[in-house]
């Protein structure tokens, strides 16, 4: 009878712990970085003239990993990550620049506020200098509608401005969340390196990588190398950051107004690729600047065009539009309306002729107002600005709604191999839990054989 009380023993220690292990599935299904794990059986060889087995034994829980879908999927979402980053970029600064027009109401009717619609408003207010050139009202009307102009610029150049302090800010706090994840890395390898050692399972420890090595993808596009040990060398770049219990330190750096990563020891500047933190790097390098250059040239072109054409013309007392331009300043933020004209706007060169007749004299307003259909002109220059934004987002929209069709099937393609499916865990649950009742039985059986054969003694 002992065999069997053996057999009926083992087979309830196996169903035991096969419970366990599918009850910790189906309680994890959702963890983020969590394995499918398996409780692998084998029969114990008995050793009897019969060959007859001496019942079951679990030789090993089993985690369902798959390196090379793993790093599939972690490519898959720090690209994802990355281009979100960008897009999110991308919209921030096309909302300096709203593509639409807006209005509000007014006595003469609807006013186009948008920067477009200002330097349109603007070009036409010259025409009332045009028709009354020695009236008070057009000049104050124009100095007006310059100063909204050079009003709009600045705000705009202040918005972009912030936009990069935000996200020099916002990279500061991701390299911050990197350099956690890092330090958890390595004392993940450790623990991994210490309990593989005392002959105990690392499964849990394994899972906890995944997730930590998952958001570092998100973060900096991070890859990572299974080790033989069970440990995982962590990579961005090609540069290794963490290496057995050694992680490096990642730091922000702002040099001549270019944002770069760099990790210590070593003060290298790591080449990130991917994840938020390079859409956000790109964002500061070359997107905000490249547009703060392009508004710039929109303030410059502003400037030049309306002050030139009055150094062509002279005011009603004879002074040269050289003498008092219209705009002062340089760049958009720096751009402003001239204090003395904006104190005095007869000051404005609305003539062609010098000497008694020019204060009637409107013909060079009249050629200022047509300066807005001037190619190398403001209006010009901003209209190529928009499209350029409006292209930008668009195919940003296009690679986003791109990158997360093949994250998700990526995402998917490691799930169907590694995650948790619920339904065959409760069946697989239904099976060991009759497996068990079954073995209790047997002890049951066995048990009342041993007692009929001592009460027939």
């Amino acid at each position: 009878m002992d065999p069997a009380l053996g057999i009926a023993a083992s087979s309830l220690d196996a169903a035991t712990t096969a419970i366990a292990v599918t009850s910790e599935n189906i309680a994890n299904a959702n963890t983020p970085g969590y394995v499918n794990e398996t409780a692998q059986m084998a029969a114990i060889p008995g050793g009897g003239m019969l060959g007859v087995g001496d019942g079951v034994q679990v030789t090993d829980i089993s985690l369902a990993n798959n390196a090379l879908l793993a790093t599939n999927n972690w490519q898959a979402q720090g690209a994802l990550a990355n281009l979100g980053s960008l897009q999110q970029m991308a919209t921030a600064i096309e909302d300096v620049f709203p593509l639409g027009t807006g209005t509000i109401g007014s006595s003469t009717g609807a006013t186009d506020n948008s920067l477009a619609g200002q330097l349109a408003n603007f070009w036409s207010s010259w025409d009332g200098i045009a028709t009354s050139p020695s009236s008070l009202a057009p000049r104050t009307q124009v100095v007006d509608m310059a100063q909204g102009l050079a009003s709009t610029l600045n705000q705009a150049a202040t918005q972009l401005t912030q936009l990069s302090s935000n996200s020099v800010a916002q990279l500061g706090d991701q390299v911050s969340q990197v350099n956690a994840l890092l330090t958890q890395a390595a004392a993940l390898n450790q623990s991994i390196v210490r309990t593989e050692g005392a002959g105990a399972s690392t499964n849990q420890l394994t899972d906890q990588m995944n997730n930590v090595v998952g958001q570092l993808s998100q973060l900096v596009g991070a890859n990572a190398q299974m080790q033989s040990n069970g440990t995982a060398d962590i990579n961005v770049g090609g540069i290794t950051l963490v290496q057995g219990s050694q992680a490096d330190t990642l730091s922000m750096t702002v040099t001549a107004g270019t944002a770069s990563v760099v990790a210590q020891p070593g003060g290298v500047t790591v080449p990130v690729s991917g994840g938020s933190v390079a859409g956000l790097l790109l964002g500061v390098n070359q997107y905000i600047p490249e547009y703060q250059n392009q508004l710039n040239g929109v303030a410059n072109a502003l400037a030049t065009t309306v002050n030139t054409q009055l150094a062509a013309g002279y005011t009603a007392s004879g002074v040269s539009g050289a003498t008092e331009p219209l705009f002062v300043g340089t760049g958009a933020a720096g751009i402003a309306v001239n204090s003395a004209v904006a104190a005095d706007p007869t000051l404005i060169a609305a003539a062609t002729t010098t000497g008694p007749g020019a204060v009637n004299d409107g013909s060079n307003a009249q050629a200022m107002a047509e300066l807005g259909t001037v190619s190398t002109g403001p209006d010009a220059a901003y209209q190529n600005l928009v499209q350029g934004i409006g292209t930008l987002t668009q195919g940003l929209n296009s690679q986003v709604a791109s990158q997360t069709a093949v994250a998700n099937q990526a995402n998917q393609s490691l799930q169907a191999v590694t995650g948790v499916d619920q339904n065959t865990q409760l069946t697989n649950l239904l099976q060991f839990q009759q497996v068990y009742q079954a073995s209790a039985k047997l002890l049951s059986i066995v048990d009342a054989a041993i007692q009929s054969l001592m009460a027939a003694v």
